[in-house]
């Protein structure tokens, strides 16, 4: 409970103390909680003392102050006196009650003309009034159900009241006006809190008549509404006030107030509905209210410094509103029609509503995206268009003429330059005002307007595009080769910041091996790796090593940077090759190649070609490169993979590895120390600091500079591990924006999209790839799935070194993937620059009632980091977001979120939802744009899904254990195209099944046989990934050979159930079987086109394997585990394409065939848990493999 005066008139602290010391019991307790109450209204009755008639109060109070000083608080020594004070004092509040109640009537307030109010004090005293009666319920047994049905519908219309006190505010300039409105807030608060106080246990007690008590309710309500005489008219004097000489409302909360207030209008409004709805003009008063809810709804979102255009028409409106009142107390109901005419208003307020609505969604629209939301965003408006046959004809031939602008766009977008991303932001809009008018949140005359608007918009900007399209990419192209120009010089001076090699000595030494021996052929010797790895210092190290210094009769060094000429290269490597002799720059660039050409052929050269961004500054170097056969070396450095491999003769590409703790140690010291020691109190600080920076040399030599001017004290140095994370970031976000720069406009906003997971992440690459293209970062292609165009930009950020693979699939796929924390850095703050993607840590200063979380702040993706059971306070700021991630759950393993579906049930924009590690209990049933949802669920949970999300293409469920029930609605999910659930999932195959014929992963089904199976399975048939358990195959196996284009297959059955016959398609590229028994391996030895064969945990019904000629004739991976057979012959053309072997709990197996030792294929063998003589054999082929068939790449690797 709330005290409005407490101190003032009765402090209730006394009772308070009673309930810290002593135990009441619960009946005592309940008896205190009443008491509490009690003292709460009597003090808000007393407040009210002062500017209302009120003959009984006196001796009110002083009845009640004398009890109060008969109570004795002082004097209680046991819990026998505290019954007794506390009976007497419910006693005598009784008796005080009654004799209130008796003489009550409606409070009449005292008129002065000189009196003010201040209106914090209103504002507080309605707050209070309605805070202590909407705590009532808390306390049971304190009214009947139909009593408190009275009091919620009076808390209701103060609520309303409130709107009007905070839109007014201190902002009236008349005194007399604001005094009166603000006399009659107080009067109509403290009688409800009056009458709520009489009805506390009233109709339990004969003293009350519940009679009177539904006489004051109904007169509460006649006294409130504005159609009684006197009120409409305070109403209209204070609004005039305020009209004639307002004051801005600069309160933070402005938006919120004038919101309040509207609400306020449309309530009153509905109370003339009867009325109004008699007369011919209905129609256009329901059009009006449609009108202020659209605008009490966008108030919320607009900016702060938006809102004060409203309040003129506001006021305007509530005026006439107020008049129509007016006119029905004076019954001239006939002049009604006239008297509402909000035209001239409401026509206005709508041209700004819609101007500032737009201008306010526009601005936060993100500055980057993929042009893969353009598609989605056509067949959405597809959709509408086939479902909405009740739009009008001039709406309808808008968003049709959209459509057709967007698809000429999406074919001819090569050529737009810089104009592309302003026609997807066009695109985000219509999107946006056509699903909120699907969901009645924004009303046909807004939708006529934006997407007339829209339309004229992009026709500007194709024809710009077209028409300046070259011109303005090329103008774009000189302004980054600036941005390069001035970066290059930075990294330049960065990457030369340490004069000695510290760290990389394997490095060094094996490259050095690379340039001194080997061949005497001439070979590329690359170095790859991400920026501020330290290729470059390593390549200069190199360069100047001396046992290389010697071995070579002539070196150059150029480096190419981004932005280059090829006649500046030729002159670099010139002058350092021919140092006595002038090259005149005059000279054509073939000319300059060519004597350079034969510059070189009579020498043994060592060039280092630094900092290579792109194949091409390799080509026009390339061909000066003599091979006199005399062992000459290139040296190139380049952050990406490709150039690197355009660029090999005979040697790989190396690719720099991150720094270890202790090389980034021994790194700082020398950086900071030079030749000293460290002292050893700073020894545990500066190792933790050097393993802050997470491997990277560059991160590593930036921190060396704070703390060389940093005081040796370990308090400094604790300090400088506090603030690690921004001291880095500094400098290194400069380098690192040359690569993001250098990237194509399509990999941009996949490179940021990496802000959306957490810090050392290991990222599946399946989820990855999904998830951009459920966000439209991926364009749509009629000869490639969207999959394989997705995994081939995650090889182009792998390849330019800025995402890394974490983990290989036996295929050689890269399986999951991480990105340095400094990239993950940029990419979170790059994107939240770009409103592209915006991560939100919830906290006391990043809370939803703050300033920076208000809804037209938001960006359309959202990552938020708050406990699940906060999530219901951020919703509201949240439900215009196209992709929301719940961090939390990713970083404590689990989290849940109690009643879901209400929380999310207001999204109505959302393409993405990931809430993977969230627990759910229910799922929202109206997002019909979900494209990629992933939740987890209870154990042993069936699923309940709404049968209208038809654009769902990507559903991940988790289940905390046991099965997962799926709902006959999956069916109807017809652009599903990937379906996990973890670990088991169970089909309803009672009723009719419909085809989903887009679907192509399927993980994991299970089934009791094989026929049930068969039966889901033909309702799939584009499947080419399944993961599946059948639990008896005694009769037959699943009919896998009907699913044609099945790649992937994971198959597991009953440890004792024998499959007959396996029906494999020959489609298939990987198969793995597991804890089952099969009699014959022979249907899976020919499939044609196998190359990754995994055997785990399977019963063979035969005791020797026989592995034929030409069997398995693409198999590249083979793994066998815990199997049953006793011997394995292999003939001398089986598996010719081998390359890696893997052997665990072979345990009757006493040694690998002796084919494997003239595999030229094989790579390596790995052995877990097996015979020391397979052991010993595997060692043999080692042996065979490097020493006899110099397969130097031949790896072994045996496991305990």
């Amino acid at each position: 409970m709330s005290n409005l005066c407490r101190g003032r008139y009765f402090d209730i602290s006394p009772l308070e103390k009673i309930v810290h010391e002593w135990d009441l019991g619960s009946s005592m307790e309940h008896k205190m909680d009443c008491l509490n109450i009690d003292f709460q209204f009597l003090n808000m009755l007393l407040s009210l003392q002062s500017f209302t008639r009120r003959d009984c109060l006196d001796t009110t109070v002083e009845k009640v102050e004398a009890l109060w000083d008969a109570a004795e608080f002082e004097r209680i020594n046991c819990i026998d006196d505290v019954k007794l004070v506390l009976d007497k004092m419910e006693e005598e509040i009784w008796e005080t009650k009654i004799h209130i109640e008796a003489k009550y009537s409606f409070p009449i307030a005292l008129i002065s003309k000189i009196a003010t109010l201040d209106p914090e004090f209103v504002k507080r005293f309605i707050d209070t009034v309605i805070m202590n009666i909407t705590d009532l319920p808390k306390i049971n047994r304190l009214y009947t159900w139909s009593r408190l049905k009275q009091i919620q519908e009076a808390v209701k219309e103060l609520k309303l009241l409130r709107n009007f006190v905070y839109f007014i505010s201190d902002r009236c300039t008349n005194p007399q006006s604001q005094y009166t409105f603000f006399s009659h807030v107080l009067v109509v608060a403290g009688h409800v809190a009056m009458i709520s106080w009489f009805s506390i246990n009233a109709d339990m007690n004969f003293f009350f008549d519940p009679l009177k008590l539904d006489a004051l309710f109904s007169d509460l309500q006649m006294r409130i509404q504005p159609i009684q005489p006197g009120i409409h008219e305070i109403y209209i004097d204070v609004l005039q006030a305020l009209k004639s000489g307002s004051h801005p409302n600069i309160d933070v909360h402005a938006a919120d107030y004038k919101a309040g207030f509207v609400e306020t209008l449309v309530h009153h409004m509905e109370v003339l509905r009867p009325i109004i709805h008699k007369h011919e003009k209905g129609v256009a008063f329901k059009d009006q209210i449609t009108m202020l809810n659209f605008l009490r709804d966008n108030l919320i979102n607009l900016p702060r410094e938006a809102v004060e255009d409203f309040d003129t028409g506001i006021i305007n409106v509530g005026l006439l509103v107020y008049s129509v009142f007016k006119s029905v107390a004076l019954g001239k109901s006939k002049r009604l029609v006239p008297v509402l005419d909000f035209s001239g208003d409401i026509q206005s307020i709508q041209a700004l509503v819609y101007f500032l609505t737009r201008n306010s969604f526009c601005s936060n629209l993100p500055k980057i995206d993929g042009l893969g939301s353009i598609d989605i965003i056509l067949d959405q408006l597809e959709e509408f268009l086939s479902c909405y046959s009740e739009l009008t004809s001039s709406i309808r031939s808008q968003i049709q003429k959209i459509q057709q602008q967007l698809e000429h766009f999406q074919k001819q977008n090569d050529g737009f330059g810089s104009f592309g991303m302003q026609v997807i932001t066009k695109a985000y809009e219509v999107d946006h005002v056509v699903v909120g008018y699907i969901n009645k949140d924004i009303p046909e005359w807004c939708l006529f307007l934006w997407t007339r608007d829209i339309i004229e918009e992009i026709t500007q900007l194709i024809e710009a595009g077209e028409i300046h399209g070259k011109e303005v990419s090329d103008s774009v192209l000189h302004n980054t080769t600036d941005v390069a120009n001035a970066d290059t010089s930075q990294l330049a001076q960065m990457t030369s910041m340490s004069e000695e090699m510290v760290g990389f000595q394997d490095v060094m030494y094996t490259l050095r091996g690379k340039l001194i021996r080997g061949s005497s052929k001439l070979d590329v010797i690359s170095i790859v790796g991400m920026p501020g790895l330290g290729k470059t210092t390593i390549a200069n190290k190199l360069f100047f090593d001396q046992l290389v210094v010697s071995h070579f009769d002539v070196r150059a060094q150029c480096c190419v940077s981004q932005v280059y000429t090829r006649k500046d290269l030729l002159l670099t490597i010139l002058h350092s090759v021919k140092k006595d002799t002038v090259v005149s720059d005059k000279l054509p660039e073939d000319v300059l190649a060519d004597k350079l050409r034969k510059l070189l052929m009579v020498q043994r050269y060592l060039i280092l070609i630094d900092d290579v961004w792109e194949t091409v500054a390799w080509d026009d170097l390339k061909p000066s490169f003599y091979d006199a056969n005399n062992g000459s070396r290139i040296i190139l450095t380049t952050r990406l993979g490709d150039v690197a491999n355009d660029a090999k003769f005979f040697s790989d590409p190396h690719f720099l590895r991150l720094f270890t703790q202790e090389e980034s140690w021994m790194l700082l010291k020398t950086k900071v120390f030079n030749t000293k020691s460290c002292p050893l109190v700073l020894e545990d600080v500066g190792q933790r600091i050097a393993k802050r920076c997470g491997g990277l040399p560059l991160s590593v030599v930036l921190v060396a500079g704070i703390l060389e001017t940093t005081e040796k004290e370990t308090n400094c140095w604790e300090q400088v591990a506090i603030n690690l994370g921004s001291h880095i970031q500094a400098k290194s976000e400069d380098i690192i924006n040359l690569s993001y720069q250098a990237l194509p406009f399509h990999l941009k906003p996949c490179f940021l999209y990496f802000g959306v997971f957490l810090e050392d992440e290991e990222i599946r690459v399946s989820k990855l790839t999904w998830l951009w293209i459920a966000e439209g970062l991926v364009r749509s292609h009629k000869e490639k799935p969207s999959e394989d165009i997705a995994e081939d930009h995650l090889k182009n950020l792998i390849g330019r070194n800025l995402v890394m693979v974490s983990k290989m699939s036996s295929d050689g796929k890269s399986k999951s993937c991480r990105i340095h924390d400094l990239l993950l850095d940029f990419c979170k703050k790059k994107a939240k620059v770009e409103n592209f993607l915006q991560c939100i840590k919830g906290d006391n200063d990043m809370n939803p009632s703050s300033v920076s979380c208000q809804k037209h702040n938001i960006s359309r993706r959202l990552c938020l980091d708050v406990q699940a059971d906060n999530l219901a306070e951020w919703s509201s700021i949240c439900s215009d977001v196209q992709s929301f991630h719940l961090m939390k759950g990713r970083q404590i393993g689990s989290s849940s979120v109690s009643y879901a579906s209400h929380i999310f049930n207001s999204f109505k924009f959302l393409w993405v939802l990931d809430l993977e590690f969230t627990v759910i209990d229910s799922f929202p049933k109206e997002l019909t744009c979900l494209r990629y949802v992933a939740v987890k669920v209870a154990e042993d949970s069936s699923l309940s899904f709404s049968d209208n999300l038809w654009n769902l293409e990507t559903l991940i469920v988790k289940g905390l254990g046991g099965r997962v029930t799926l709902p006959d609605t999956l069916w109807k999910m017809v652009k599903l195209r990937h379906l996990h659930i973890y670990n088991r999932a169970v089909f309803n195959i009672n009723n009719e099944l419909q085809e989903m014929d887009g679907l192509t992963t399927l993980s994991s089904p299970w089934f009791s046989c094989a026929e049930d199976a068969d039966r889901v399975f033909a309702e799939m048939p584009n499947l080419q990934k399944l993961r599946c358990e059948v639990l008896s195959c005694n009769s037959s196996s699943p009919s896998f050979n009907n699913l044609t284009k099945l790649e992937m297959l994971k198959f597991s059955w009953g440890r004792r159930a024998l499959a007959p016959t396996l029906k494999l398609p020959p489609s298939l590229k990987t198969l793995t079987l597991s804890s089952g028994c099969i009699s014959s391996l022979d249907e899976v030895a020919t499939l044609p086109r196998l190359v990754v064969l995994k055997l785990l945990n399977i019963s063979l019904t035969f005791d020797v394997w026989e592995v034929t000629d030409e069997q398995f004739p693409h198999l590249k991976f083979l793994k066998l585990q815990d199997l049953s057979f006793l011997e394995w012959n292999v003939s001398d053309d089986a598996f010719p394409c081998l390359e890696r072997l893997v052997l665990t709990k072979l345990r009757h197996i006493e040694q690998i065939p002796s084919r494997f030792e003239d595999m030229m294929t094989l790579k390596s063998i790995e052995v877990r848990e097996c015979k020391e003589s397979l052991v010993e054999s595997a060692k043999n082929i080692r042996e065979t493999q490097v020493e006899e068939r110099q397969n130097s790449d031949f790896k072994l690797f045996v496991h305990k």
